[in-house]
């Protein structure tokens, strides 16, 4: 495998996930000296071991250096990227099961918003996220971190156009709905699976084009003085609540 296709993950719950997963290939391990006899990081030696992963000691500052000074717990990995899925094999994929639960992400650029909103979507039994590959945040290091190794458990799809794509399911029997606050309340709705929720920029929710491909628009009642919910506040609630009503 070829190193400069590989990703680079940090911390201690993303590496542990991936090396328990077993669904990507984890080809080298670097632990920091300083983290010698941590439970959590013999724990991931453990398991690197098992799995054949060459292990390198390395003192903390190369292993600031290798992570650009990001959050690595004492921890870093190489692993072969993520598979992204094509729409039509992830259709494929879905096909029967009635109950389905999509995200969509319409132009996010915050990677603590993407990474939060993929590990609420696994913990609440979205099976898939559609990505555009323009104007939105990927899967960076910064996103795996947040999200726990929650990729780990999600399909990831990415396209090109999201309102065609949106097209593509409305065509295959998915309901599309999409958050902003002009919508209609959560507590009035009883949505149609299978489901995509849409979920748009921080700034500046779902864009126009995207509204228009929605079956409905839904946004979540709020008290207080506090303007508006984040992006991944805001999609945990509708999924917790698209999750309990499918449930029913």
């Amino acid at each position: 495998m070829n190193e400069n296709n590989l990703d680079i993950i940090y911390g201690i719950h993303p590496v542990q996930e991936a090396l328990r997963s077993k669904k990507r290939n984890v080809t080298q391990l670097y632990v920091s000296d300083s983290k010698a006899g941590h439970r959590a990081i013999e724990d991931i030696i453990r398991l690197a071991k098992r799995a054949n992963v060459k292990i390198d000691r390395i003192d903390n500052k190369t292993l600031d250096r290798l992570t650009r000074n990001a959050n690595h717990q004492g921890i870093m990995a190489k692993i072969q990227p993520v598979k992204l899925m094509k729409l039509s094999n992830a259709i494929y994929e879905s096909d029967g099961n009635k109950k389905d639960l999509w995200l969509a992400v319409d132009e996010m650029t915050d990677p603590q918003n993407l990474g939060a909103i993929i590990r609420s979507a696994a913990c609440l039994g979205f099976s898939t996220i559609i990505l555009p590959n323009r104007r939105t945040v990927g899967i960076t290091p910064a996103v795996y971190k947040v999200a726990c190794g929650a990729i780990e458990n999600i399909n990831i799809v990415e396209v090109a156009n999201l309102s065609a794509a949106l097209n593509d399911l409305k065509e295959e029997g998915f309901w599309i709905y999409g958050a902003d606050m002009a919508g209609k309340p959560i507590t009035k709705m009883e949505y149609a699976y299978p489901a995509v929720l849409v979920i748009g920029s921080e700034g500046f929710g779902i864009r126009e084009k995207t509204a228009e491909n929605c079956d409905e628009i839904i946004s979540i009642p709020q008290k207080g003085g506090v303007e508006s919910l984040n992006a991944s506040a805001a999609a945990s609630i509708i999924m917790y609540d698209m999750m309990a009503k499918v449930q029913k």
